[in-house]
């Protein structure tokens, strides 16, 4: 790739990231190409729509969350260990615009993405089954619970927000690990 291209390649994508995490997740393509200072045919051959946009934008996100996922794994309590990882998802949706709305969506655009939360949902599936809840749940129901927990923590003011996680997450645990010898609160 000439050296120009690499460079407006990376104006493009540092204009997307600013955008979505500005909450902008509907930004149009031609937008996205008059304010990085490019044209629009240079912005379709990064992103060929919008959802691929958001999607290269947030993979990222979701390979965090399949880290943190992986490393609640290693945690001697796994119910803690899942909680803990659930605060983080949580944490991330509500930071992430877009976010919540990738990780839910059934089928994805790009490749990359799609991979990534096949990681995801296998890496919390590993965790799930450390706590082995009755009735069973897979990674990927887990995801779209935590879809309901983002917006029910989001409904509340912000300054309430961290009280509201606590409390939602205290209520799954309970739920999940009802013969966990941790109390849901720690």
């Amino acid at each position: 790739m000439r050296a120009d291209a690499v460079r407006n390649r990376e104006k493009v994508f540092d204009e997307a990231r600013r955008a979505v995490a500005d909450g902008e997740t509907g930004l149009t393509l031609n937008e996205l190409a008059r304010r990085a200072g490019v044209g629009v045919g240079t912005v379709y051959r990064v992103f060929p729509t919008q959802r691929a946009m958001l999607e290269s934008v947030l993979e990222e996100a979701v390979r965090r969350l399949t880290d943190a996922a992986e490393e609640a794994h290693g945690r001697p309590d796994p119910a803690s260990a899942l909680v803990d990882f659930l605060r983080t998802a949580l944490a991330a949706a509500l930071a992430q615009p877009g976010l919540i709305d990738v990780l839910i969506t059934g089928s994805d655009e790009t490749e990359s993405l799609s991979r990534a939360k096949g990681e995801l949902v296998a890496a919390v599936s590993r965790l799930l089954g450390l706590v082995r809840p009755v009735p069973a749940l897979t990674g990927e129901n887990l995801l779209k619970l935590l879809c309901g927990l983002v917006h029910a923590v989001g409904e509340h003011p912000v300054e309430r927000r961290a009280a509201a996680a606590d409390a939602y997450l205290a209520l799954l645990r309970g739920g999940l690990a009802p013969n966990s010898s941790v109390p849901p609160d720690a």
